[in-house]
């Protein structure tokens, strides 16, 4: 099951930890996008 991650496109480092849902993720980049004033992209991490 993959969950999703919140990765800063200008360092590349993880913003948030886990996200249970889209809704929640989109929340959540636009929140850090206004309080970074930087890109914040959703990624889907996969754990084996």
């Amino acid at each position: 099951m993959p969950r999703l991650v919140l990765i800063d496109t200008a360092t590349g480092t993880r913003v948030r930890h886990r996200i249970r849902s889209w809704k929640q993720a989109l929340k959540q980049q636009e929140w850090y996008e206004t309080k970074l004033g930087r890109r914040v992209r959703i990624e889907k991490e996969f754990t084996r």
